[in-house]
């Protein structure tokens, strides 16, 4: 072979190695998506003994990760439940009342029915288990993320870790559904109509939980900015010689110093093999404050919709109405305790009542929630239009008045609170009534 025929050789090898050489290598970080929510209809489709919530059968502990998330969408779940319990029962069954105080032998029924509700709001599915004994019944609260429906409709499947089912079968649980006992046990499950569901309820929330995962990654974000002094985004632009292994060993150096959980300045590294301008940083920064005050605060309202909850019951009070704020909250409580609260009590309460009615002998026709609003009249009531002056100074802790008579006949106030004066004249039989 001629020398030239080898130099244009040696250049094509040259130029081939050359271009093979050049790359670019680069690693960014995605964010989840939410899980959506299925019900498979047709039975003879599923292979297991029950039916699975949610595509990995994990819908329930996907809600309550969510639960462990937002603070206004756990709040709101809270206010709920508060709400739900009330202060107390009434009734003029005595008996009733005996029983509801202990209704396990460490619980009270306030308490069972308490844990039943938080369920039915945070996963559209809440279960108690019956217990017969001779002469009265149990009813303990059963965690509904632990819970899954038979394909047969007629018992359910109890399970501490769905999770790692597979591996740990033995300590499933099967239980028949009410009415039907096994022994002296049955499983009550408390839900509400769903279109397309046949076998579990949902929550109200589950239109909006893409914006509970918002509200969780807002706060994530302001967390980490504040940690990281605020430190801005960046693409990295890096210009040098090196293989293909140390370019990818140098991104998945950086990548581990600088980004992921807990570091809120992301970095987009991008090397190039065969270039030899100079390293290239751009910084990216988030110049609109605004867009993230818009933003928590669409969050916020479109939880709260789908809670069918009220913004002034959550904390937020509309523009300019600070000092009518008591009289918003009641109006927004009596909301809310019309169109939430009581239809859960009839969908939760009712069902429980005639349970202990069949089985506990005991009657329960005019047992109901005692329901308080979370703020009361009292400070906005005048106590010198109520009250006469001793009994003004008795709840202030101060002796009566012997001649409290002519302290009222000076002074007295009409309906409206005005101070009127009382004509001196005024005999004292006047006063008493003309006794």
């Amino acid at each position: 072979m001629s020398k030239s025929k080898n130099k244009t050789l040696t250049n094509l090898q040259k130029a081939t190695t050359k271009a093979e050489s050049k790359f670019t290598k680069f690693d960014v970080i995605n964010l989840s998506v939410p899980e959506k929510i299925n019900e498979d209809v047709n039975l003879q489709s599923i292979v297991t003994d029950y039916i699975p919530f949610g595509v990995d059968n994990l819908y329930p502990q996907y809600l309550a990760e969510l639960k462990r998330q937002s603070s206004t969408h756990r709040s709101i779940l809270a206010q709920k439940k508060t709400f739900s319990q009330g202060n107390g029962w009434n009734t003029e069954n005595d008996n009733l009342i005996e029983y509801l105080d202990k209704v396990n032998p460490d619980e009270s029924f306030r308490y069972v029915y308490g844990n039943v509700i938080d369920d039915y709001y945070s996963f559209g599915n809440a279960y108690i288990q019956v217990v017969k004994f001779k002469g009265g019944i149990n009813l303990f609260h059963i965690d509904a993320t632990k819970v899954r429906i038979g394909k047969e409709q007629k018992q359910c499947f109890i399970h501490p870790d769905w999770a790692q089912y597979e591996s740990s079968r033995a300590d499933t649980v099967i239980l028949p559904l009410y009415p039907n006992f096994k022994g002296n046990v049955s499983v009550i499950q408390f839900k509400d109509y769903e279109p397309t569901f046949n076998y579990y309820g949902l929550p109200d929330y589950c239109a909006c939980l893409e914006h509970i995962a918002i509200d969780f990654e807002i706060g994530k974000y302001n967390h980490t900015r504040f940690k990281n002094n605020f430190q801005p985004s960046a693409i990295v632009e890096i210009n040098g010689d090196m293989g293909e292994k140390e370019a990818e060993e140098l991104v998945k150096q950086a990548t581990e110093k600088w980004t992921g959980a807990g570091k809120n300045g992301k970095i987009l590294f991008i090397v190039k093999n065969g270039d030899t301008s100079p390293a290239n940083v751009e910084l990216i920064q988030d110049k609109n404050e605004g867009s993230w005050i818009d933003l928590q605060r669409i969050t916020d309202q479109n939880i709260i919709t789908a809670h069918r909850w009220q913004p002034s019951l959550s904390g937020v009070i509309s523009s300019g109405k600070l000092a009518s704020q008591g009289n918003e909250i009641r109006i927004a409580y009596e909301m809310v305790l019309n169109t939430v609260i009581k239809d859960t009590e009839r969908l939760v309460l009712d069902k429980m009542k005639m349970v202990i009615d069949e089985l506990a002998g005991l009657d329960t026709e005019d047992l109901s929630v005692v329901y308080e609003p979370p703020i009361s009249f009292l400070n906005e009531i005048d106590p010198k239009i109520i009250l006469t002056t001793n009994e003004q100074r008795e709840v202030l802790g101060f002796p009566p008045l012997d001649d409290a008579i002519e302290l009222e006949k000076e002074q007295e106030q009409d309906t409206n609170g005005e101070t009127i004066e009382v004509d001196e004249d005024i005999e004292q039989e006047d006063l008493d009534g003309g006794n």
